[in-house]
């Protein structure tokens, strides 16, 4: 047997000691890195932009995950997919990575708020950063010094009315602030303002917004109006407008005197970030009650008139009586007129149809109502006078305006004189004589035309069945001709789904319904793109297209008064049904011209 010397236990050692060592340097190297989570700002006012980082840093990892972000009180995260930047530095030949996944978060409302964990994936390992902890302060708030504190740039909606009554146009105008030294180069409004409660239409807005100079709280800033709307409360009550969200492109280095002289310009400093505007709450009064008077939900300063469409009729003839409403107002959301007319008239479905007009910061046009009606006996019909009441804003009182006796003549109908014809009797007499038949025994079968009729027929059946099959598969694989040839079954399905609705008097999923049925219909008979596209981006595509103007109004109509009763309900199950057949009929005339 050989004996282990001195020596010999010492190499045994040095090895041992080398397995150790490899083996906790390759631990250490798995754990090699660093995870981290900070944020731009850790006070920061309501509706100011700011960011979260998650850096990992290390020099052996092979595989990490997205970050993944939890809801945080507070806060609105713009993006739940981060930005990614990754940077590699190279220090004594050892190789270390940084990965930076960056979230843009807006803040919503004040108070002190804690960004919770955000975990990620690591080699195969769920890991988690530490909670941050975060306060939000409102414009204007007092600092220690007793100082106003307000951000470098911020977004504001201002109304010209805090408490206006159902039906009452304001104008609520997106108003910019930033400090000198900002330069404002683009905005972009993004989709998400909502305005529950209200029927809004966009202003006249200038191009190039003109910024002046304001002091606040002893600072000096610039502000310029970019967007105007006018905004109708549907009901009363306290509405509150959302936070208006917007995208700006600034840098910090103005180039020009005028900070909105270059619109999509470049600069060194060039950034866009994404503001909100707080939310604005307003308090709507309900109407007043009108005395004695027909009220039709008219606000504003306008003028109502009626007349006949004729003044003698033949009993059973339509005649029309029209109601016009012009001025400036609420012209989108006035109702029909409920007037009381005299016995003996048949009545038919009433039309309407308006003109919306954009000036300056006011709404007008005229909107108008025709009752079809026709007498069932001839005579003399009274429509007495009706006293009409217009809310006036200015002087939050109502005008009343007497529309006078209107009367009209139904003639009796001129029937056609019968002639009295005497029928004589007629004496039969017997047929005599032989009846002759006659057999062809001389013509050839194929001159029959049983013959080619019966030779025909498989023939056309076998090119019917040719034609059926090339437009299956033409169905299966042409997306634009199997939408055009779809088009019309789907329509009417929706309107189908919107006369099911009627009985539950839900009027928003009516109108909404009739709406995704005309706008589709023209779409997919156009194969024109059914989502991104405002109703006038569609109605123009569609002209350009083909659509005749007349249908064209009568879209624009139909969609506009969709949109507007959607989002202000309006109306009885009566005139839901009107207007489902009124959207049927709108889809037959398209078929036909389309």
């Amino acid at each position: 047997m050989r004996e282990i010397g001195k020596s010999g236990l010492k190499n045994l050692k040095r090895v041992c000691s080398l397995l150790v060592l490899f083996m906790w340097a390759g631990n250490l190297h798995a754990q090699d890195f660093q995870l981290q989570a900070t944020v731009s700002e850790s006070r920061i006012f309501i509706g100011e932009q700011f960011t979260l980082d998650v850096e990992v840093t290390g020099s052996s990892m092979r595989d990490v995950g997205l970050p993944v972000i939890s809801s945080i009180d507070g806060v609105r995260i713009l993006s739940s997919t981060p930005s990614r930047s990754t940077s590699i530095s190279i220090v004594n030949g050892r190789t270390t990575t940084s990965t930076t996944y960056t979230f843009n978060l807006i803040a919503r409302e004040a108070g002190n708020f804690t960004i919770p964990p955000v975990h990620i994936s690591i080699d195969g390992e769920e890991r988690s950063t530490n909670p941050i902890n975060i306060e939000i302060i409102e414009r204007g708030q007092l600092s220690d010094d007793g100082r106003r504190q307000r951000p470098d740039i911020y977004l504001e909606v201002s109304v010209d009315e805090q408490n206006p009554v159902p039906g009452q146009q304001i104008v609520a105008s997106l108003n910019l602030y930033f400090r000198q030294g900002i330069e404002v180069t683009s905005f972009q409004p993004t989709a998400g303002w909502r305005t529950d409660g209200f029927w809004k239409e966009e202003l006249q807005n200038v191009r190039q917004p003109q910024a002046e100079t304001v002091i606040i709280d002893g600072v000096r800033y610039r502000t310029a109006t970019l967007m105007s709307y006018a905004l109708f409360p549907s009901r009363s009550g306290q509405l509150t407008l959302s936070e208006f969200p917007l995208n700006v492109g600034v840098r910090s280095q103005p180039s020009r005197n005028d900070p909105f002289g270059s619109f999509f310009g470049s600069g060194s400093n060039q950034r866009r970030v994404s503001l909100e505007s707080e939310p604005v709450t307003l308090n709507v009064t309900p109407l007043p009650v009108a005395e004695n008077a027909v009220t039709m939900n008219a606000v504003g300063d306008l003028r109502v008139e009626r007349r006949l469409s004729d003044t003698e009729v033949t009993a059973g003839e339509s005649i029309e009586l029209i109601t016009v409403v012009e001025g400036t107002g609420n012209i989108p959301l006035i109702r029909r007129p409920e007037y009381n007319l005299p016995d003996g008239l048949e009545l038919y479905t009433p039309q309407e149809s308006s003109n919306v007009e954009r000036r300056g910061l006011t709404i007008r046009g005229d909107k108008t109502f025709t009752e079809l009606m026709a007498a069932r006996a001839p005579g003399t019909y009274r429509i007495p006078a009706e006293r009409v009441a217009v809310f006036n804003p200015q002087t939050r009182r109502y005008n009343y305006i007497t529309l006078p006796e209107l009367r009209f003549e139904a003639l009796p109908s001129q029937n056609n004189q019968l002639t009295q014809v005497s029928l004589q009797t007629a004496r039969l007499q017997p047929v005599t004589g032989l009846a002759v038949w006659s057999n062809d025994t001389t013509g050839s079968v194929f001159g029959s035309f049983w013959f080619w009729l019966l030779l025909l027929i498989p023939a056309a059946v076998l090119v019917a069945a040719y034609i059926k099959r090339k437009e299956v598969r033409r169905l299966e694989t042409d997306i634009e001709f199997s939408r055009k040839y779809y088009a019309e079954e789907r329509a009417l399905e929706r309107c189908r789904i919107a006369r099911e609705l009627v009985d539950k008097n839900n009027a928003k999923e009516i109108y909404g319904t009739l709406h995704e049925s005309v706008f589709n219909f023209i779409a997919d008979r156009f194969a024109l793109p059914a989502a991104g596209l405002s109703d006038k981006e569609l109605l123009d595509r569609a002209a350009a297209k083909g659509l005749p103007d007349a249908l064209r109004e009568k879209s624009r109509m139909m969609l506009d008064k969709c949109a507007t009763i959607r989002y202000a309900p309006t109306g009885s199950p009566a005139d839901f049904r009107q207007d489902i057949i009124k959207t049927e009929a709108l889809i037959a005339e398209l078929k036909e011209s389309i």
